[in-house]
């Protein structure tokens, strides 16, 4: 029969083994960095476009937001392949991360699914796709606001407070082309530097 002292010490040695995988550094950032830089990418080329200032008709929209698509799907596989069964993706901190960024991904494809029907099938509806910029940045502040406050990380809960005054300005700016302006700078502040450095937290060994 183990003694008092050396029960103590089993317990001590579980509880902060629990502790270590619950403080596990966070292995989303290198989605966050992966759609933060796309994101940015395909709203600043929409102002541009959408502008004149590549002499392209309106027609190249469809092609850069499918191409985006198409890259993003193609990244999102790849990743999450890389990641399966790494050391850490249990912790608390990244099943909050991984189930809010999940759900908000089958949202906006839900969203931006049915859109494109109403569009390609009514010629109605391209108003959508300018209110979608404040949901997307909103989407964007819940889940930095959230994963940074069941981590207690202020780089998150800084970047979701971020997101949200894209939301006041992209609704203030909705039916104008800066919008999309807007939309970039914002993933980029919000979403992209933050991924960064969730990626630089990372030790090259997650135990």
């Amino acid at each position: 029969m183990a003694s008092p002292g050396t029960l103590s010490s089993d317990l001590a040695y579980v509880r902060d083994l629990a502790e270590a995988g619950q403080n596990a550094p966070l292995l989303g950032g290198r989605f966050l960095v992966m759609w933060g830089g796309l994101v940015s990418l395909a709203y600043a080329g929409h102002f541009l476009i959408a502008t004149g200032a590549f002499g392209l008709a309106p027609s190249a929209l469809w092609m850069l937001w499918v191409t985006m698509g198409v890259v993003g799907g193609a990244g999102q596989f790849l990743l999450v392949s890389a990641l399966r069964g790494k050391p850490g993706g249990a912790s608390t901190g990244n099943r909050v991360q991984s189930v809010l960024w999940s759900t908000a991904g089958i949202f906006l494809f839900v969203y931006f699914a049915g859109l494109m029907a109403r569009v390609l099938f009514t010629g109605e509806g391209i108003e959508g796709f300018y209110w979608s910029v404040p949901m997307v940045l909103g989407l964007y502040g819940i889940g930095q606001f959230v994963t940074g406050a069941m981590t207690g990380s202020s780089a998150l809960k800084f970047a979701g407070i971020a997101a949200f005054a894209g939301v006041l300005a992209a609704t203030f700016l909705t039916g104008t082309e800066y919008i999309w302006l807007v939309g970039a700078g914002s993933a980029f502040t919000a979403v992209f530097i933050p991924g960064l450095l969730m990626m630089r937290a990372e030790p090259s060994e997650t135990v």
